[in-house]
């Protein structure tokens, strides 16, 4: 399957909404969407297939650092490389920012997506607990630093 990463605008927000509703059980709105885009702080990109939106990645960068918000492609379009293809691109535009360090969370139970992150280079750094709900879990803090260092304090936020 082929498809065309290109960076997302507010134009963009219903089709990103909609994947937010097939893949995760505490969706984002359009309206949040279209607010994090327009907030001049945010990149989205978007992977399309013959025209459709088949998956997304967004996050904000800050004096910085950068936060990934979602990684997310639709069902019928995964296990194609999309979601590697996305943090690719995404990398690559925040290092244009000089970001020094990005930053995730992911859901403990999320194999899958914990194991992609560290084939592109995160590392696990700390647990926000019971951070997820619908249903409760942990989130596994990762990050990837661009100073060729991937030492860390670990901490827990609850201490």
């Amino acid at each position: 399957m082929s498809f065309e990463i290109k960076r997302l605008s507010e134009e963009n927000s219903a089709a990103v909404a909609e994947i937010e509703k097939l893949c995760f059980s505490n969706p984002w709105s359009e309206g949040t969407v279209a607010s994090e885009i327009k907030s001049g702080f945010a990149d989205f990109f978007g992977a399309f297939s013959e025209g459709e939106l088949a998956g997304y990645i967004g996050g904000r960068t800050i004096a910085g650092e950068t936060e990934i918000f979602n990684v997310a492609v639709a069902p019928k379009f995964r296990r194609n490389g999309m979601a590697k293809a996305l943090i690719g691109k995404f990398i690559e535009a925040v290092r244009e920012k000089e970001t020094q360090v990005i930053f995730l969370e992911v859901r403990a139970s999320n194999l899958s997506a914990i194991s992609l992150y560290e084939k592109s280079g995160f590392v696990f750094c700390g647990i926000r607990k019971n951070y997820y709900t619908n249903p409760t879990e942990n989130a596994l803090l990762m990050r990837l630093a661009f100073d060729g260092t991937q030492e860390y304090e670990e901490w827990d936020d609850e201490e």
